[in-house]
């Protein structure tokens, strides 16, 4: 196919957010995008048990996968012309007072790549900006997946 792109870049991926509870999966028309973002991180782990004994085949350790870890994390660019402003402010005002979700600072996050998107309930364990003097506000968020109804949800991106 002439002049179609074999790779895609960092920018052609989505993250947004819902504040909500993990009982029910936030609608089409609820998710806001975190804003302009340079770095976007997805990584899933099985943490593994050694199921090792004596009839080991070749010395072989046997693993079986037991649970599974989500993180997800970024950092980006503040702008004052960005619609976005408002939903980091909202996003930070949550972390900070987590009072809509029991005290919790959980969000659903939802991160589009061009063939699969994932959604997760997280917990927020760290957010911060910083300003320095002579150069652009950033900021910064991680998140650990946590217990919900739905766990990772994973999809064919339309």
């Amino acid at each position: 196919m002439a002049g179609e792109l074999k790779k895609y870049v960092g920018r052609s991926v989505a993250l947004e957010f819902y504040i909500g509870y993990g009982d029910a999966l936030p609608g089409q028309s609820d998710w806001l995008p975190i804003g302009s973002l340079r770095t976007k991180e997805f990584n899933v782990e099985w943490d593994m048990a050694d199921a090792t004994d004596a009839d080991a085949i070749g010395s072989l350790r046997e693993s079986l996968a037991t649970f599974k870890s989500l993180t997800i994390s970024g950092d980006g660019v503040s702008r004052r012309e960005d619609d976005t402003v408002g939903n980091q402010t909202a996003l930070y005002k949550h972390f900070i007072n987590p009072t809509t979700t029991g005290d919790q600072p959980v969000v659903w996050l939802r991160m589009t790549f061009p063939d699969l998107t994932f959604t997760a309930y997280m917990m927020l364990s760290s957010m911060s900006r910083s300003a320095p003097y002579d150069d652009v506000v950033t900021f910064s968020f991680e998140a650990s997946s946590t217990s919900s109804e739905f766990g990772l949800v994973v999809e064919d991106t339309p």
